[in-house]
C-alpha cells in the first residue's frame, strides 16, 4: 500500500458549506489513499462554528464611524481645484467610483486624499486607509478591515481569508469609502476594483501610467508659492526669506513641511537653512525633525522609486544627467547619444510613468528638487544610496557639457549659431550656475576645458543681443574665467581671451564703470604674458578703443585702433575678416575735421574691400555695410560747414560751453538755406539701397536675429533722411514689437527705438517732415522768420530753450564719458523742452526748412548711444 499525506496549502483560498450536513475543511488536513481506492482522512483540529459567530459577509453591517484614516490633514493648504473635482465626481450604476490621483513623491497625493476623506467621511461608511504598495500589503489592510466590521472572525481566520471576506464585503455593501494609497503598481488594485459594483475608491501612486481603463485620473503639481509659503509659515512661523527657500525647494509639500519643522525645532532661521542646503545638500536634504519620519526625507523618498527602476540602468543615468539643465524645456535631442532612440524613449517613458519627469512633445520638464537631489552624492552620514554615487554623477554632468556643446556651431560666425545657441541657453546658464563642486564628495571640480569653452561659446552669441542678453554673457564669462584660472592659470591664451571678451560684454552691457578698469588690466596683463603682436593682445587692444571712444575719447582710440588695424595686417593681411572689422571700427573715430570728412569714403572703401574678399554676404561685410548706411547721411552733412561748427568747440575740454556750441549749430543751419540742405540728406535711391541691405541680412541670418534687427535702423535711417515721417513711424513701431519680442522690454536698444519713437510723434504734431509742394518753393534763404524751432517770431534764438537743450547735450556728453548714460532718459527730457517751446507758442517752424529735416535726422542719429556697431560680426576683434 502507498500513502501521501498532503499538507499543502489549497491553491483557493476560500472553504464554504452550506446545509446541515455540510462540512468545510481548509487546512491542517491529512488525505490517505490506498491502490484499491479505499480513502482515510486525518484532521489534526477541527472549530465548531455556529452561523452567527462566522456571518456571510453580506449579512454584516458597518458599525457606526468606522474610520482608520492616519491624521494627515490638519496642516492642509491649498487644492482647491482638486477637492472640488473630487466633490462633483458622478457614481455610474453598476461600478464603483474610482479616482486615481498620481504625481511626484512628496507632492502631496494623501494628504489630499486625508483632507478630503476627512471632510466628506460623515456621508461614508466605513472610510478606510490602505496603504497599498504590494499585493501583501493591500491583503493586510483588507484583513484588517474584515476584522474591524467582524472582530470575531480575527481568531477564526488566516490573513488571506480576512481579505477574501472584507472583498465579499464590499461588493455586496454600498456607501463606504476605501483609500488605497501609494500603489507601485495599477495591477496590484485592479482585481478588487473590478469586483466592486458600488462604493468610493481614491488611489494614490507614483505611477503616472496604467489607469486609464479603471479609473478617473488626477494629476497633482506642486503648490502655488503662496500656498508654499503659507504652509511653511504655519509650522514655523513667518521669516522674510520664507519665499525664497520655498522657491529653491520647488515648492513641494514634502520638502516646505519638513524644512519649517525642521527650523522650528532647531531655531534655525530661514537663511542659515538657506545657506547650510547649499553648502551641505546631502545633510539636508535628509534632515527631518526629531520624531519625524526619517523614511520620508526627499533623498528616500526618491530612492525607493530608483530601487524600481533599476533593472533599467538607462533611467538612472538620464535622470542624473538631466539634473545639470534647467527643469523645464529640456530637449530630447540632448539625450539622443545615451542610447539608441527606442532604447532612450523606453527609458523616458519609465520615468515618466513613476512621475520623477513629464514628458512633452519634444522636451521633458523634471523637478528642480528631484535634480539637486540627483546632483548630490548619496554616499555616507548614513546614507548608501546606490544610484547617486560621485563618478556617476561626475559622468552625467560631462555627459550633459558633450550634449549641450554638440548643439553649438564650431564657427561662432554661422547665421545658425545664435538660435542654436538661444535653443539650450537656459541649459547652459543652468549647467553654469550649478558650480564643478559635489559638496561631500571629495571632489574639488567637475568641470573642465570643455566647459569653460561652452560657456564662451554662448556668451559670444548673447553679448550682440541686447543690455539684458549681454549682462547674462558676463556671468557665463566670469564662470568660464574662473574654470581656465583654475585649471590653466591666470596668464593661459585662453584665459586672458575670455577677459577680453568681458570686457566686450561688460561695455555692451552698460557697463563701462566696470570695463573700463578691466579692459586696461587685461591689455596690460596681455601684453606681459603672450607679446604686443599676439593676436588676444591685439583683441584687448580693439576692446580697450572701443570703450574709450565710447567714453569720448576719440583721439586714444584712433591712435589704439591704428595700432589694431596694422598689427592684425601685418599677422593676417589687409583682406582678414577681422582686419576689415578693425578698419570698419577706426574709420568711425574722428579727431578733427579732416578725419570726420572722411568717414564715407574709409567705410566705403572697406566694404568694398569686403565685398571683394569676403563676398557681399559675408558677415563682416554685411556690418560695414550697415555701417555705412547708417552714417551716410549725417556724415554728409557734418563735412561741411555743421560739422567745422562742432569740431571748433572743445568738446572734451573744461573750457566747453554747451550754450555757445547751440548758437554757432543755429547760426551755421541757418546761414545754409532749406535747398543746400535738402541736397545733403538722402533720396529714395538711398531707400532702396537700405531695403535691399535689410532683406539680405534677414536672408542669411533670419528675421529675428539680433543682426537683423539692428539692420533695420539702416531703414529707419533712411527714411528719416528722406523726411517721411509716416514710414519712420511704421519702421519704428514695427521694430519696437519684434525687438521687444527678442531682447525684452527693458533692453537698452528697445528704450532707445521708443525713446526715438516719441521724438517721431513729437515732429509729426509740429508739421514735421515731407512735403513736397512746399519744397518747390523753397527759396534758398531763411531770412529769420521761424528760422529754427528754438527762434521766436522775429528769428531770434531763444535764450531759455537753448539754455536747456545745452545744459540736455552738457550731462549727456558727460553722461556718456562716465558710464552711465540712459539715452531713454535723454530723449524723454530732449522732448520735454521741445513740448515745453510749443507751449509757450515760440515754434512754428515749416516743413520745408532745414530745421525739419535736422530734427528728423535727430530722431535716428542715435548708433552710437544704442551701441549697434559691432552687433555680432566678427567677434575675434
Amino acid at each position: 500500500m502507498s500513502a501521501l499525506f498532503d499538507r499543502r496549502p489549497s491553491e483557493d483560498s476560500s472553504a464554504t458549506a452550506s446545509g446541515t450536513a455540510a462540512v468545510a475543511a481548509r487546512g491542517d488536513v491529512g488525505l490517505a489513499q490506498t491502490g484499491a481506492g479505499s480513502y482515510g482522512v486525518h484532521i489534526g483540529r477541527a472549530t465548531l462554528l455556529s452561523p452567527e459567530s462566522f456571518p456571510a459577509a453580506a449579512c454584516v453591517d458597518c458599525p457606526p464611524g468606522l474610520t482608520n484614516l492616519p491624521s494627515r490633514a490638519p496642516l492642509f493648504v491649498g487644492r482647491g481645484h482638486e477637492l472640488a473635482l473630487l466633490d462633483e465626481a458622478l457614481a455610474t450604476p453598476g461600478e464603483a467610483v474610482v479616482h486615481a490621483m498620481h504625481g511626484l513623491g512628496g507632492i502631496g497625493k494623501s494628504t489630499l486624499a486625508a483632507r478630503w476623506a476627512t471632510l466628506r467621511g460623515a456621508e461614508y461608511a466605513p472610510v478606510w486607509w490602505i496603504t497599498a504598495d504590494s499585493r501583501a500589503a493591500l491583503d493586510s489592510g483588507l484583513a484588517a478591515l474584515a476584522s474591524a466590521l467582524q472582530p470575531a472572525l480575527v481568531t477564526l481566520l488566516p490573513q488571506e481569508q480576512l481579505a477574501e471576506w472584507a472583498r465579499q464585503w464590499l461588493a455586496s455593501h454600498t456607501g463606504w469609502l476605501l483609500v488605497l494609497d501609494n500603489v507601485s503598481d495599477p495591477a496590484v488594485v485592479e482585481h478588487l476594483l473590478a469586483r466592486a459594483t458600488s462604493g468610493r475608491f481614491l488611489v494614490t501612486s507614483r505611477r503616472s501610467t496604467g489607469w486609464r481603463s479603471m479609473a478617473k485620473e488626477l494629476a497633482l503639481d506642486v503648490l502655488s508659492a503662496p500656498e508654499a509659503v503659507d504652509l511653511f509659515t504655519r509650522i514655523r512661523g513667518e521669516d522674510s526669506d520664507t519665499a525664497e527657500l520655498c522657491a529653491e525647494l520647488g515648492h513641494l509639500p514634502l520638502a516646505v513641511a519638513q524644512a519649517a519643522a525642521y527650523c522650528a525645532e532647531t531655531g534655525c532661521t530661514v537663511r542659515a537653512y538657506l545657506d547650510d542646503l547649499a553648502a551641505y545638500p546631502a545633510e539636508m536634504y535628509g534632515a527631518t525633525d526629531e520624531g519625524g519620519d526619517h523614511g520620508r526625507t526627499v533623498a528616500r523618498v526618491w530612492h525607493v522609486t530608483l530601487d524600481r527602476l533599476a533593472d533599467d540602468p538607462l533611467a538612472v543615468r538620464i535622470l542624473l544627467m538631466l539634473a545639470w539643465y534647467a527643469s523645464e524645456g529640456i530637449p530630447r535631442s540632448l539625450l539622443a547619444s545615451l542610447g539608441t532612440p527606442p532604447a532612450v524613449r523606453r527609458a523616458l517613458g519609465r520615468l515618466a510613468a513613476h512621475s520623477m519627469i513629464s514628458l512633452y512633445d519634444d522636451t521633458v520638464s523634471v523637478h528642480r528638487l528631484v535634480q539637486a537631489v540627483s546632483r548630490t552624492p548619496g554616499e555616507g552620514r548614513g546614507e548608501d544610496d546606490r544610484h547617486r554615487h560621485a563618478d556617476a554623477i561626475v559622468a552625467a554632468r560631462r555627459s550633459a557639457v558633450a550634449a549641450l556643446t554638440a548643439q553649438v556651431p564650431e564657427d561662432a560666425e554661422a547665421p545658425s549659431a545664435w538660435r542654436a545657441v538661444r535653443a539650450v541657453l537656459p541649459h547652459i546658464e543652468a549647467l553654469a550656475g550649478h558650480g564643478g563642486g559635489l559638496p561631500g564628495a571629495g571632489i574639488g571640480t567637475a568641470e573642465s576645458e570643455a566647459e569653460a569653452e561652452l560657456y564662451v561659446k554662448a556668451a559670444r552669441q548673447l553679448t550682440f543681443s541686447g543690455t539684458r542678453s549681454a549682462l547674462r554673457a558676463v556671468a557665463l564669462l566670469e564662470r568660464a574665467e574662473a574654470v581656465y584660472t583654475r585649471l590653466l592659470g591666470a596668464e593661459a591664451p585662453q584665459t586672458l581671451e575670455t577677459r577680453t571678451r568681458l570686457v566686450h560684454a561688460r561695455r555692451r552691457s552698460g557697463d563701462l564703470k566696470g570695463a573700463a578698469p578691466l579692459a586696461e588690466a587685461v591689455l596690460d596683463d596681455c601684453v606681459r604674458a603672450l607679446g604686443e603682436r599676439h593676436p588676444v593682445t591685439l583683441t584687448a587692444l580693439m576692446r580697450l578703443a572701443q570703450l574709450v571712444g565710447f567714453q569720448g575719447d576719440s583721439a586714444r582710440a584712433a591712435a589704439l585702433l591704428e595700432e589694431v588695424v596694422a598689427g592684425r595686417a601685418a599677422a593676417l593681411g589687409d583682406q582678414h575678416p577681422l582686419t576689415l572689422a578693425a578698419r570698419s571700427a577706426l574709420a568711425r573715430e574722428f579727431r578733427n575735421h579732416d578725419d570726420l570728412v572722411s568717414i564715407r569714403w574709409r567705410l566705403q572703401k572697406a566694404y568694398e574691400d569686403g565685398v571683394e574678399h569676403l563676398g557681399p554676404e559675408h558677415p563682416v561685410t554685411l556690418s560695414i555695410q550697415g555701417e555705412l548706411l547708417l552714417m551716410s547721411a549725417g556724415s554728409k552733412i557734418l563735412e561741411g560747414p555743421i560739422g567745422e561748427a562742432l569740431m571748433s568747440v572743445p568738446l572734451n575740454s573744461a573750457d566747453f560751453s554747451s550754450p555757445d556750441l547751440m548758437h554757432r549749430l543755429h547760426s551755421v543751419v541757418r546761414s545754409m538755406g532749406p535747398q543746400v540742405m535738402k541736397k545733403l540728406l538722402g533720396s529714395e535711391q538711398d531707400v532702396e539701397t537700405a531695403e535691399q541691405y535689410v532683406a539680405t541680412t534677414e536672408r542669411v541670418f533670419g528675421g529675428d536675429h539680433p543682426r537683423t534687427l539692428t539692420a533695420r535702423m539702416a531703414l529707419v535711417q533712411a527714411y528719416a533722411s528722406t523726411r517721411d515721417v509716416g514710414r519712420v513711424s511704421t519702421a519704428l513701431e514695427q521694430l519696437v514689437s519684434d525687438a521687444t519680442e527678442v531682447f525684452g522690454g527693458d533692453d537698452s536698444f528697445v528704450a532707445g527705438m521708443n525713446a526715438i519713437r516719441s521724438m517721431v510723434d513729437v515732429a509729426v504734431s509740429r508739421g514735421l517732415g515731407n512735403n513736397d509742394e512746399d519744397d518747390e518753393s523753397d527759396t534758398g534763404d531763411l531770412d529769420g522768420e521761424g528760422a529754427d524751432w528754438i527762434a521766436g517770431a522775429e528769428g531770434r534764438p531763444i535764450p531759455e530753450a537753448v539754455v536747456q537743450l545745452g545744459d540736455l547735450f552738457g550731462s549727456m556728453r558727460e553722461s556718456i564719458a562716465a558710464g552711465t548714460l540712459d539715452f531713454a532718459r535723454f530723449a524723454e527730457a530732449a522732448i520735454e523742452v521741445m513740448k515745453a517751446v510749443d507751449r509757450a507758442g515760440t515754434a512754428t517752424a515749416r516743413a520745408d526748412e532745414p530745421e525739419g529735416a535736422d530734427a528728423m535726422e535727430a530722431t535716428v542719429a542715435v548708433e552710437g548711444t544704442v551701441d549697434t556697431a559691432d552687433n555680432g560680426t566678427a567677434d575675434g576683434i
